[in-house]
């Protein structure tokens, strides 16, 4: 840098102001060449040869909005550590804080103390009622497929479900140039392929199968029987911008699983086949010159199961289905947003079908048809500079047979935000007119859908909340503090187990109980988003309590809740090449109901049970740690490859309890650990 000075005299003073100028400038991005006129006869003009700005970005994937809805690039993902070679969304968010996680063998989501059946899961916006494959490890959102996941854990005004919302979004831009990115792990692989059909219209392809059979044989065992087991994925969009600010989609899923075990001493064939099926059309109006948004979009998406047990002369099957034929749009225009929407549900809940030589018959399959109407309307306030609120009305309506529900539920919120912090309370009553129950959540087809009807009111939650985000050092960390309190009445639970199905007077009615609940806690969050160390430390506290007359006096812990719970998230990237990733999780353990005593009678084990969850598993502790080593091959080709290693530390987390019998007459009531301590992995991806 250069000073030229053409003043005859100076002084000290002049100097030190006008360096202290220059600075200033320098500071706020002006132009290199400066003039200063102090007085009548004093000039100065300075010339820099060069100037070097230094500041800090933002390259975390996460980001949360100012109405705290958090969004995470998916493509990011791969730098965290996977499992199996595979980086799936779901496992991710169980991190972030108000989201429990789950253990190995359980699927589905809680949020703020809800049971998963609460949330609801969407693709661009339209529902789908299973998001899990392989006990819940992996879900049905292919993340090459899908960029963008948002979660809101806030109410929102699109869904009747007293819960959160999970959404994969697509981009509604088309692409100009054929590109494709492939997968390849040690269980399943997956690819995307992106066509520009015209300069108007693009298609997205995603395909994803699993072959763990022939890696994990040896893990697919269960008494030296071998478990076999599958599942796929596959996902087409096609994007039309016929003119300027206007869009079409059509959104294609189907997906499935299939397990079979067989138990050559007993000559037993079990069999599980469920799967997804989705269809869409989105047509999308933007234009952000007048403030004006509009979409529109009718759907199918269907749900199936079934399970069937075949031996020597008898043959059992327990299936369950939902589908959904719906349309809904919504239009927003300056501070006003309005939407209808309209869902037929066509429901078969879980029935039994049975035969054997001597008898045969079934419970009855029920057929529940039902019709969702929605009409919502909000309006979006300023009060002052930094101060606004918000109103909304929800009117529903629920028809099914000759019973019909009305609801009307109102919420309020007022937000005060500046440039370094965001704070909002709000106040909601939600309700809810579908429950999910079934006498087991560990990811297999055994848990289904009813709605409300004659017997089951609708769910309904008055719902309190108090978000808070502030920037610290101009946003290169974030604390988020989170208060929340839910009061839920008509909740539905299912007492029974697998066994009672067998029993020639089992009734879906005699097997359900409901009653009423409350969810409260706080979370925590401080968040780093700049520099080569990104990441987050998070706690929760949650308390999640039940109240239903079947399971005796009082309340008891919900089968999820976790009182305690500590997340924390690293990615380091030293340069280029390199990015090293770990999470790590403790959490206090599940509730369970234990076995006070056992014994026989005529041969037949009779177990006498304590009170409802009144026990606690041990508290589930994971540390996963990863290596991804990236390069630019030929023509700019991105690859990588990705180490990683779940549960590093060779924990042996208790899943639940279950009754331990033995060839010479022993048995015990023990837990239940994931069937190995570690494991390690490896997959390859490439973006061409």
């Amino acid at each position: 840098m250069q000073i030229w000075q053409t003043s005859r005299s100076s002084s000290d003073p002049q100097l030190s102001y006008m360096l202290y100028n220059v600075l200033l400038v320098l500071l706020l991005g002006e132009s290199p060449w400066i003039a200063f006129g102090q007085n009548s006869d004093t000039t100065r003009m300075i010339m820099l040869d060069s100037v070097i700005v230094k500041g800090s970005r933002n390259v975390t994937p996460l980001n949360i909005d100012s109405h705290g809805v958090i969004s995470w690039k998916t493509d990011r993902l791969r730098d965290l550590p996977q499992i199996l070679g595979n980086a799936d969304p779901m496992h991710y968010v169980q991190m972030l804080p108000g989201i429990q996680t789950n253990n190995e063998y359980r699927s589905g989501l809680n949020i703020e103390g809800c049971d998963s059946q609460h949330n609801i899961m969407s693709l661009l916006g339209v529902p789908i009622y299973n998001v899990n494959h392989l006990l819940g490890f992996f879900s049905t959102f292919n993340t090459s497929h899908f960029p963008v996941m948002a979660i809101s854990k806030a109410y929102n005004n699109d869904a009747n479900r007293i819960g959160s919302r999970i959404d994969m979004l697509l981009s509604d831009q088309t692409c100009d140039t054929i590109s494709c990115e492939v997968n390849i792990g040690l269980l399943s692989s997956q690819g995307t392929l992106r066509l520009p059909v015209n300069k108007k219209t693009s298609l997205v392809l995603s395909l994803r199968g699993s072959y763990m059979n022939l890696l994990y044989s040896d893990w697919m065992k269960a008494d030296d029987q071998q478990i076999r087991y599958s599942f796929y994925d596959t996902n087409a969009t096609l994007v039309h911008r016929p003119k300027q600010h206007h869009t079409l989609l059509l959104n294609i899923y189907h997906g499935g699983d299939n397990a079979s075990f067989t138990e050559q001493n007993y000559q037993a064939a079990m069999r599980a086949r469920w799967g997804n099926t989705l269809a869409s059309v989105h047509w999308m109006y933007d234009n952000k010159q007048t403030g004006k948004h509009a979409q529109s979009v009718i759907y199918i998406t269907s749900y199936r199961n079934n399970f069937r047990l075949q031996m020597p002369k008898m043959e059992a099957k327990l299936p369950s289905s939902i589908t959904d034929i719906g349309i809904k749009s919504a239009l927003q225009f300056y501070r006003w947003n309005v939407g209808v929407e309209a869902i037929r549900h066509l429901i078969y809940p879980q029935h039994l079908a049975y035969s054997d030589t001597l008898r045969k018959w079934h419970t009855g399959k029920m057929c529940q048809q039902a019709t969702e109407t929605v009409a919502h309307v909000s309006y979006l306030h300023p009060i002052g500079t930094c101060l606004e609120g918000s109103m909304t009305l929800r009117l529903s309506a629920f028809c099914q047979h000759k019973t019909i529900y009305w609801a009307s539920d109102p919420s309020i919120s007022i937000r005060y935000y500046n440039d370094n912090a965001n704070i909002s309370l709000s106040y909601a009553i939600r309700h809810q007119y579908l429950f999910q129950t079934g006498f087991s959540n560990i990811g297999l087809p055994s848990e289904f859908w009813i709605c409300t009807d004659n017997k089951h009111k609708p769910q309904y939650a008055q719902i309190v909340n108090l978000d808070c985000h502030i920037k610290i050092l101009r946003g290169r960390f974030l604390l988020s503090p989170l208060f929340f309190y839910k009061s839920l009445h008509h909740q539905l639970e299912y007492q029974g187990s697998v066994l009672d199905c067998l029993n020639s007077d089992y009734t879906l009615a005699n097997e359900l109980c409901s009653g009423n609940g409350y969810n409260y806690g706080a979370s925590l969050m401080f968040r780093k988003t700049t520099g080569k160390l990104t990441g987050w430390v998070s706690y929760t506290y949650t308390h999640a309590r039940r109240d239903m007359d079947d399971y005796g006096d009082g309340t008891f812990p919900a089968s999820h809740e976790r009182p305690h719970e500590f997340n924390m998230v690293a990615s380091y990237v030293p340069n280029k090449h390199w990015i090293f990733g770990a999470t790590a999780v403790y959490a206090s353990g599940t509730p369970y109901t234990r076995a006070n005593s056992l014994y026989l009678l005529n041969n037949n084990i009779i177990m006498q049970y304590g009170r409802h969850n009144a026990s606690r598993l041990k508290p589930y502790i994971r540390i996963d740690l990863s290596a991804n080593y990236k390069w630019h091959g030929r023509k700019g080709i991105e690859q990588g490859i990705n180490f990683s290693i779940y549960n590093a530390t060779c924990r042996e987390n208790e899943l639940f309890y279950y009754l331990s019998t033995h060839s010479d007459g022993r048995f015990a009531y023990r837990p239940l650990s994931f069937m190995v301590r570690i494991l390690p992995s490896v997959s390859y991806y490439c973006k061409i």
